[in-house]
């Protein structure tokens, strides 16, 4: 074996070019790509030493820039179930001195094919797309930084017996706070019968069996929101037809205006959602991201509390919003925008689907 001849390689086995819809998944989620590895050769011929499967990190984590990506893809070689970085996959690779050390010669050589291979991505004309939804939701919500200040902004979660598609569904809590995170009402209503199993919260009928009934506190939940200038949730239109049907069904007046109401969730889409491609009805479409999802991505540490319960959801609501205002406010978003997406893109079946989603 030439000790001297050992280099780190770049196989790419791939027998087909590059999707648009692998790079909208790799933007936000990470991608591990198959049939690409890096090889540890000793020499021509000679059987590799050790190899690994590349892990792309999110793109948009690293703010599409090849040369950031590529840095932190060497830092996540996978060799079976470990990840590891460039520097103990060459300590696996051998025990000799010699061949660690022309291994270790070969890395630039890898960093620029594997940036050649990040620029694939990078180049694509899906980047765009998500640069100019995300600079929309930072002007949106500069804009909102300014529009809220001085105004009543309540927050509220509800947990209930089912979703809010089913009409028979019951409200078990309701739970509200103001725009500092302040408790305002927080309550367990008994729905006068047995509470099903259900995966969307921890509460029992023993739990609710001494509660109120919802026409005992509606009154006080009524006027809390009807006072507030601005009713914030996360998922505004299911809380809102919780609220509506269960006044409808149980007679309760029900003058809440929902053009008053303000979406976390819309916002959090806009700022951080996944794009994906509808592959049967053939568009782009930006997914909702989950409460626990956004909080943690945005605010950088783990969901607090309980994620099943109303009082600790409509805190960590107030908590993400403020933190996306923040964005806004510290933003150096102008009217501008990135140079809009061509309406053709050469070999791309999906040409028409990026001007829809330019225009939605």
């Amino acid at each position: 074996m030439n000790q001297n001849n050992a280099q780190l390689i770049l196989i790419d086995k791939r027998n087909q070019p590059l999707k648009e819809y692998l790079v909208a998944v790799a933007a936000s989620d990470g991608l591990n790509i198959k049939g690409v590895q890096v090889i540890a050769s000793p020499a021509k011929g000679e059987t590799a030493l050790l190899s690994a499967n590349l892990i792309i990190p999110p793109l948009e984590d690293h703010d599409f820039n090849a040369k950031k990506i590529t840095a932190a893809t060497l830092k996540n070689l996978q060799v079976g179930e470990d990840v590891i970085d460039v520097e103990t996959f060459i300590e696996r690779c051998s025990e000799d001195e010699a061949i660690r050390k022309s291994l270790h010669k070969s890395v630039n050589r890898l960093k620029n094919k594997l940036e050649a291979l990040i620029k694939e991505f990078t180049s694509s004309e899906v980047i765009s797309l998500i640069q100019e939804r995300r600079n929309d939701a930072l002007f949106k919500l500069k804009e909102l930084d300014n529009e809220l200040k001085g105004k009543n902004i309540v927050c509220l979660d509800i947990e209930a017996t089912d979703i809010s598609t089913n009409p028979e569904a019951d409200i078990i809590q309701f739970s509200a706070c103001d725009i500092n995170g302040k408790e305002l009402f927080n309550q367990l209503i008994n729905p006068g019968y047995d509470i099903p199993e259900n995966e969307k919260h921890n509460i029992t009928t023993e739990m609710v069996q001494d509660q109120p009934r919802l026409v005992d506190v509606w009154d006080e939940i009524h006027t809390l929101l009807k006072e507030a200038d601005v009713v914030l949730a996360y998922s505004t239109e299911s809380d809102f037809a919780y609220l509506e049907k269960s006044a409808a069904k149980k007679l309760l007046p029900f003058e809440l205006d929902y053009n008053d109401w303000l979406d976390a969730a819309e916002l959090s889409k806009d700022l951080i959602g996944a794009l994906r491609w509808q592959s049967e009805k053939m568009y782009w479409f930006y997914k909702t991201p989950k409460l626990t999802d956004a909080y943690e991505r945005i605010l950088d540490k783990p969901f607090p509390g309980d994620a099943h319960d109303a009082l600790a959801d409509a805190q960590a609501t107030v908590e993400l919003f403020q933190a996306m205002l923040r964005r806004g406010r510290k933003s150096q978003v102008a009217m501008k925008k990135p140079q809009a997406v061509k309406d053709e893109i050469t070999n791309n079946p999906f040409a028409a689907a990026f001007a829809k989603a330019k225009r939605g």
